[in-house]
C-alpha cells in the first residue's frame, strides 16, 4: 500500500517536471510555462485572447479577467509589443494554448506598460506575479464574426432569463390573487355580503344603480371615494377634501383595480370595490397603505365627460 502510494507521488512529480517549461524573454525574465498547448507562435497583427490576473508583492490579487466576466482581448503587433514593457515581452514567447506565471517589476508595469502612476497602495520597488493563459487567436475578421456570435448568445440568454424571471413573476401574482381572493371571499362571507368577481380577481358590490351608459376608456371621470383597507382602516377619502377626484379612464392613470371598477359604472352609480393587492399597489407600500394591502372603496361615479 505504501509502495503504491509512493509510485502515486513520484509520477505526479515527473508529470509535473514533464509539463513545466522555463523560457527567458531578450531582458532575461523568467517565464515558467506551467501547461504547453498544442497552438502556434504568435501571429503578428492577430488578436489574442487571454486569461489573465496579477498579484501584488504579498499575494493580493490586483486584477482578473475571470471577475472581469471574460478573457481579456489583446491585439499583438509586434513593433508595438517590443516597446511596451516587459509584461508584452513575456507574454511574447507564449503559443497558443500555453498557460505560465512570471514576475515583472511594479514601475515597470505601471510606468511602461500601464503608462499611469504607481497607486500608492504598492510598493514601487517590490514584482508583480502574473498568470497568464492564451486562450485564442483569431484574425481581426475571426474575431468580428466571434463577437456577433457572443453579443447574440448573450443576448439569446438575457431573453430567456427574462422570460423565465416574467414567468416566475406570473406564478408569484397567481399565488397571490389566490390568497388575496381567498382573504376578500372570507370577509364577505363573514360580513353577508354578495359580490360579483371579475376576471382579474376584482369583487364589487353596486349599491346604487346610475343612469346611461358605463364608463368606457379615454373617457374623463369624476369620482367621490372612501378609500380603507379591509380592517376599515381609512387611508384617504375625496368627501373630506369636498370635492370629487377626475381622471381619463383606462390610460393607467390610477391603480388598475379603479380602471377597471369605474368602467363597471354608469353616471350617478354607487359602489363597493375590493381590490387585490396585485390591482392596487402590490408590493410597494404607499403613504399610510403598507405593501400587499387589500384595498377596499366606497365610489361615486359623479360624472362622465
Amino acid at each position: 500500500m505504501k509502495y503504491n502510494a509512493l509510485l502515486a507521488v513520484l509520477a505526479i512529480s515527473i508529470l509535473s517536471i514533464a509539463c513545466s517549461e522555463e523560457r527567458t524573454t531578450k531582458s532575461g525574465i523568467k517565464v515558467k510555462v506551467i501547461e504547453k498547448g498544442e497552438g502556434t507562435a504568435l501571429v503578428d497583427s492577430t488578436i489574442l485572447r487571454l486569461n489573465m490576473k496579477y498579484l501584488n508583492g504579498n499575494g493580493n490579487e490586483q486584477w482578473s479577467s475571470e471577475k472581469a466576466g471574460a478573457p481579456v482581448p489583446l491585439q499583438y503587433i509586434k513593433e508595438v509589443w517590443s516597446t511596451s514593457g516587459t509584461m508584452y515581452e513575456a507574454l511574447e514567447i507564449l503559443n497558443v494554448g500555453d498557460s505560465a506565471t512570471f514576475e515583472v517589476t511594479t514601475k515597470d508595469l505601471f510606468e511602461n506598460t500601464f503608462k499611469t502612476a504607481i497607486p500608492d497602495s504598492l510598493d514601487t520597488a517590490g514584482n508583480m506575479t502574473f498568470y497568464a493563459k492564451v486562450v485564442s487567436m483569431m484574425t481581426t475578421e475571426e474575431f468580428q464574426a466571434f463577437q456577433k456570435e457572443e453579443y447574440e448568445k448573450a443576448q439569446a440568454k438575457r431573453k430567456e432569463e427574462m422570460a423565465a424571471a416574467q414567468a416566475k413573476k406570473l406564478e408569484e401574482s397567481a399565488e397571490i390573487i389566490k390568497k388575496d381572493g381567498e382573504t376578500i371571499d372570507a370577509f364577505l362571507a363573514e360580513n353577508n355580503i354578495t359580490a360579483q368577481t371579475t376576471e382579474s380577481g376584482l369583487r364589487y358590490v353596486i349599491t346604487q344603480e346610475g343612469e346611461g351608459d358605463n364608463a368606457i376608456a379615454g373617457k374623463q371621470v369624476s369620482v367621490h371615494y372612501n378609500g380603507t383597507l379591509l380592517d376599515g382602516t381609512k387611508f384617504d377619502s375625496s368627501y373630506d377634501r369636498g370635492q370629487p377626484f377626475g381622471f381619463v379612464l383606462g390610460q393607467g392613470r390610477v391603480i388598475m383595480g379603479w380602471d377597471e371598477g369605474i368602467a363597471l359604472l354608469n353616471k350617478g352609480a354607487k359602489a363597493t370595490l375590493y381590490i387585490p393587492s396585485t390591482l392596487a399597489y402590490g408590493e410597494r407600500a404607499t403613504g399610510s397603505i403598507p405593501a400587499n394591502s387589500i384595498l377596499k372603496f366606497d365610489v361615486e361615479l359623479v360624472d362622465i365627460q
